[in-house]
């Protein structure tokens, strides 16, 4: 799209030609920041692979902070009833509820991902190409053990625990939802945050909160202090001054 509005070779580009498509996509494209952000920062690598210095510098404007949507523990306990009735549902519904798993790395996992003896997830190559451990919670368990007894019973052998793509997964948290009587659009990293706000509502620390989700910093998980207002209406009664 830059290569076409420029209508030059990279090498010729001048700083007012980023300036002038930077204000195109603003006035005509009507960008969002986030969108702006991205593509500003994709021009800034695109210059810097070819040794060009055109791009260094080029602001891009800051993302809003959006608070993380999540269901509350009702909505929850709905959602996880509506999908009993298929085992590789539940299965899917249960490891995103209860381990906090990005859409990709459940799409990943196999079989063999499974410690059983320990009741543990393996997660290989996460975001960043980190792997980590996530506790199997003894209903996610069970779910799973339900949905591989009537796989083999099928006679399928796969090694990937659920051989499906991203695609499937949100149209069955989706699915799910509205069999629920969830009136919101409910995603599969819906779920991840849920989990995560739950979590810290009930006490939990925010580093095993980061290690459980897979964050690099826990300054990506400080984001649900802010969204965790019982908590913190609990500590304003705790601590408001008396006057």
């Amino acid at each position: 799209m830059f290569l076409g509005y420029a209508g030059k070779p990279l090498d010729e580009v001048t700083r007012q030609d980023l300036d002038g498509f930077r204000e195109y996509l603003v006035l005509q494209r009507h960008y969002s920041k986030n969108s702006l952000y991205t593509t500003v920062r994709g021009l800034t690598c695109l210059f810097r692979s070819f040794g060009l210095s055109i791009a260094e510098g080029l602001e891009a404007p800051r993302r809003p902070e959006r608070l993380p949507h999540y269901l509350n523990e009702d909505e929850m306990h709905r959602l996880l009833e509506s999908v009993h009735d298929s085992p590789r549902d539940s299965a899917i519904v249960h490891v995103l509820g209860f381990g906090g798993l990005r859409v990709s790395e459940l799409c990943h996992l196999e079989v063999n991902d499974i410690e059983f003896e320990r009741n543990l997830l393996h997660i290989r190559s996460g975001k960043g190409d980190r792997d980590r451990e996530v506790v199997l919670e003894d209903r996610s368990r069970a779910a799973i053990d339900r949905y591989l007894t009537e796989r083999a019973l099928t006679g399928e052998v796969r090694a990937r625990l659920f051989p499906v793509g991203a695609v499937t997964v949100e149209r069955v948290v989706r699915r799910a939802a509205q069999r629920a009587g969830i009136p919101r659009r409910v995603t599969p990293h819906m779920l991840r945050h849920t989990l995560a706000t739950t979590l810290l509502s009930r006490g939990c620390d925010i580093r095993y909160i980061q290690k459980l989700l897979g964050h690099a910093s826990v300054a990506t998980t400080q984001i649900y202090t802010h969204v965790d207002t019982t908590a913190l209406r609990a500590a304003y009664q705790r601590a408001k001054p008396q006057y």
